[in-house]
């Protein structure tokens, strides 16, 4: 269930807007499209402003654990160890990375503007996909210890963080293979 609540009224309760079925494990805003992933194997597409489920993406077989939308495409990742870049304007999956990673697919970002998908995993990796084509464009290893929480970048760095308690900068800056941990 989501909740909304209206910072004008003193944070009271506005409205609900039933639909997961069990945990919602991420979430992500943009203008008034909300985007949740949930462990019941489904992302969801809300439009805040008319409180309405606008698509329901359900081709994950197992629990989505992450997402990143950027308004016009949504890229998930999830227990089945795949990565997909959906149409959110349509619903449609335009794209399935089946056994991205040998584990679950802990934390995903994108740029179309780089033409790069940047995920991370329980399998300890960190890897830079083509966000056209679904290629693996480079696969980085023994960054961390431990599984891949969360991980974001820009056109110069990878940030993560790991089970492992570290923070992790990778250069992004150039030639992939030859990024190097700089923390």
């Amino acid at each position: 269930m989501l909740h909304v609540w209206r910072r004008d009224c003193d944070y009271a309760h506005a409205f609900a807007l039933p639909g997961h079925a069990v945990a919602i494990n991420a979430i992500s805003l943009h203008g008034d499209m909300l985007v949740s992933a949930s462990g019941d194997r489904t992302i969801k597409l809300w439009d805040l402003g008319s409180r309405t489920c606008v698509h329901t993406l359900d081709e994950h077989t197992r629990g989505v654990a992450t997402l990143d939308f950027d308004g016009v495409h949504i890229v998930s990742g999830s227990s089945d160890r795949s990565i997909r870049i959906w149409n959110a304007l349509t619903g449609v999956c335009e794209r399935t990375i089946a056994n991205a990673h040998a584990d679950l697919v802990r934390t995903v970002a994108f740029s179309r503007a780089m033409d790069v998908v940047v995920s991370g995993s329980y399998d300890e990796t960190i890897k830079v996909w083509s966000f056209s084509t679904g290629a693996l464009i480079h696969k980085f290893r023994n960054v961390h210890t431990s599984r891949v929480f969360k991980l974001m970048f820009d056109r110069t760095r990878i940030v993560s963080c790991s089970h492992d308690r570290s923070v992790s900068i990778i250069d992004f800056a150039a030639d992939l293979p030859r990024a190097r941990l700089l923390l």
